[in-house]
């Protein structure tokens, strides 16, 4: 698997699609940290010119973020089926079960490397340009984002996984989207009428990622109540074991 795990990696390393992504996400980022140091310069009464802010701006879009695995699933995955490297994997010696576990394993390390690089741009620019709030902001920003975490490993496992089972990109981000988008969805309808749907609704990854719930008036961030950090981390667990059990049962089926 080591050797494996090293080609795919060279194989990336070598294509422009993940660059591509990353500079896109800490592209766009840094251009909002300058377009409100600009408003800043110009009217220094705003209020929002400061890292408290942008840190907080991003931490309510971390379901967005987790959306955004879909992409780098099937980025790692790349036109495998189409130019038949699996095959010629599995010709080698590798088994099926093998490979998948590989494809996981050099998605993470892509995965981490790749929003390790965006966050590091996207701070660093947020400190040269704007007001510093202080440690406090840039603290609970990545506080955030580490009680998050597992949504995010499962959030790539499950565009893997899809990606595997279904032969296709584009299958497999439409069964994503079913899964973590519209079945959560359903599920908070049918809560409105069904005891057992309304505790499940709380449950979902879906509706988790990103979450905030109230104290009071006060808005915060779901990981910050006892509950709410239990709530993370058991889903974000149960999410990885169930696609790594559905991935390896899947191949071990599917003729690859």
């Amino acid at each position: 698997m080591l050797n494996y795990i090293k080609s795919e990696l060279y194989r990336i390393a070598h294509q422009e699609g993940v660059y591509v992504f990353g500079g896109i996400c800490a592209g766009l980022l840094v251009l909002m940290n300058i377009v409100l140091a600009w408003i800043k310069w110009e009217n220094p009464t705003f209020r929002y010119g400061n890292t408290w802010f942008v840190f907080g701006f991003v931490d309510d879009v971390l379901g967005m973020v987790f959306v955004m695995t879909i992409i780098m699933g099937c980025l790692v995955f790349g036109d495998e089926y189409k130019d038949r490297t699996i095959g010629n994997s599995i010709a080698f010696g590798d088994s099926p079960v093998m490979v998948y576990l590989g494809k996981i394993i050099v998605s993470l390390i892509v995965s981490v490397i790749t929003l390790a690089a965006v966050v590091a741009i996207f701070v660093g620019s947020a400190y040269l340009l704007l007001e510093d709030s202080g440690p406090a902001a840039l603290w609970e920003f990545l506080r955030d984002y580490l009680a998050n975490s597992l949504f995010l490993v499962q959030g790539v496992l499950a565009a893997l996984t899809f990606c595997f089972l279904s032969g296709s990109k584009g299958a497999a981000t439409w069964i994503w989207l079913a899964v973590y988008e519209a079945f959560p969805m359903v599920v908070s309808l049918l809560g409105l009428k069904f005891p057992f749907f309304s505790k499940l609704d709380g449950w979902l990854a879906g509706n988790l990622a990103g979450s905030h719930t109230y104290i009071g008036k006060e808005a915060i961030a779901f990981w910050q109540t006892p509950e709410g950090l239990m709530k993370l981390l058991v889903a974000g667990c149960a999410g990885i074991v169930i696609f790594l059990l559905l991935g390896i049962l899947g191949v071990r089926r599917k003729e690859l």
